[in-house]
């Protein structure tokens, strides 16, 4: 930041990331990274138990991400399924460290991290849903279905978005009280 920024982020009452650009970004990407495994965790219970309530087994729900690069080859065996968890934690990882740098620069994020969450999860599935997917090689078998709109964006703004925005905004809540 620049000493003008500073001075006015800080006759603002908001405190800026720790101090010192490339330290306080490379914490913001240690966080973030944090996060999104976690997130990755924290996100994959409730796919899980919802689709085996439908009668999805586990196995094709983990390699229905595996199908948005190798299409059906994805369930045809291990392969799909190390790669579609691999895509997973990802897909958590990204975005997560992203918000990281975000609440970084803008303080204000992790002010707001209970509104922020669910709006980043909000993006995240729109973003997936009509600029990733629509561009992918993703397909099901016809024994596999994706979860329904509802509880899918539920998912991603309450166990994908809130998660990476409360473990972003402790994080740097400890980068502080450590004096980082």
């Amino acid at each position: 930041m620049t000493d003008a920024l500073q001075d006015k982020v800080a006759g603002s009452g908001v405190t800026a990331g720790p101090a010192g650009s490339r330290r306080g970004s490379s914490r913001a990407v240690a966080i973030g990274l944090a996060a999104g495994l976690a997130t990755g965790a924290i996100g994959l219970v409730p796919v899980l138990i919802l689709q085996a309530a439908r009668g999805v087994g586990i196995v094709p729900e983990v390699q229905l991400a595996a199908s948005s690069l190798i299409g059906m080859a994805a369930y045809a065996g291990a392969a799909g399924l190390v790669l579609g968890t691999l895509l997973h934690f990802f897909v958590s990882i990204v975005p997560a460290v992203a918000y990281a740098l975000v609440a970084w620069r803008v303080p204000a994020v992790n002010r707001w991290a209970w509104a922020g969450g669910p709006v980043l999860g909000i993006i995240l599935f729109f973003f997936m849903g009509f600029v990733v997917l629509p561009h992918s090689a993703f397909t099901t078998p016809a024994s596999v279905t994706p979860m329904p709109f509802v509880p899918a964006l539920l998912i991603h703004m309450f166990g994908f978005g809130l998660p990476i925005a409360l473990i972003v905004r402790r994080g740097w809540v400890r980068s502080q009280e450590a004096g980082a």
